[in-house]
């Protein structure tokens, strides 16, 4: 049998300018932790719970406050992430597997990149510095092409963090890729390997990890719910 990961439904708390590829490794902005390319002291501005995960879309409300990485993962404080799809002009979309020293999903197939908000940061500065610390691409804003603000939830388990609940305000962006993917220049702290796959493929091996409810099956992704490949996938439908 396959294993399971369990998507959550939390409780409401108070608590195409085409990039250009630099062919130079990645400097790591963020400190380390066990090998990974991330402080688990980083911090994140925490938001109050969507009344709906899987109906929210638009802004989140703010808690007023921030609280170290590891604590947020570890006590399911709602914190904000960008997640960025680059697609190339055939149809493929650039995927990335997760290093094993990271401290949620290690070793998992996951979005092109994707990178939490630090305190203080916007989501904008945030995408540009993520594309360039994951893949070592040099992006402006207006390559970014905006989908939506989602909200997900779910749990797991990593050596680095332990048990974790993650419940995330994610910014969901498409970004045009004509470059190749073997100059990609990535951190060997943040990402294993990177491949390119058929947007097709890719919806039907994360729609395979969908249930009708919890848990949602495990596999080479990282599971995403049903509303988030909703509004991925109609925006490629569109393209192609």
């Amino acid at each position: 049998a396959k294993a399971k990961l369990s998507w959550v439904t939390p409780a409401l708390s108070s608590r195409q300018r085409s990039p250009q590829v630099l062919r130079r490794g990645v400097q790591t902005l963020r400190g380390q932790a066990s090998g990974a390319g991330q402080d688990l002291k980083e911090l994140f501005d925490i938001y109050e719970a969507p009344k709906s995960v899987n109906d929210f879309r638009g802004e989140p409300k703010s808690a007023g406050y921030n609280k170290q990485r590891t604590l947020v993962h570890a006590e399911g404080d709602w914190h904000r992430a960008i997640h960025i799809w680059l697609y190339t002009p055939d149809g493929k979309l650039v995927v990335q597997k997760r290093a094993p020293g990271k401290d949620t999903f290690p070793g998992k197939w996951d979005v092109s990149v994707g990178g939490h908000i630090t305190a203080g940061d916007s989501v904008m500065e945030t995408a540009l510095k993520e594309v360039q610390e994951e893949l070592g691409i040099d992006i402006e804003m207006s390559d970014l092409e905006p989908l939506a603000t989602i909200a997900t939830t779910c749990t797991g388990e990593s050596p680095v963090q332990g048990p974790f609940t993650c419940n995330e305000y994610k910014d969901l962006f498409l970004l045009k890729f004509t470059g190749k993917v073997q100059d990609l220049s990535f951190g060997a702290d943040e990402v294993e390997k990177v491949d390119s796959v058929d947007w097709r493929e890719v919806r039907k091996d994360l729609e395979s990890q969908v249930g009708d409810g919890p848990p949602h099956i495990d596999g080479k992704y990282i599971p995403r719910p049903r509303h988030y490949l909703d509004v991925l996938f109609s925006a490629l439908e569109s393209k192609f």
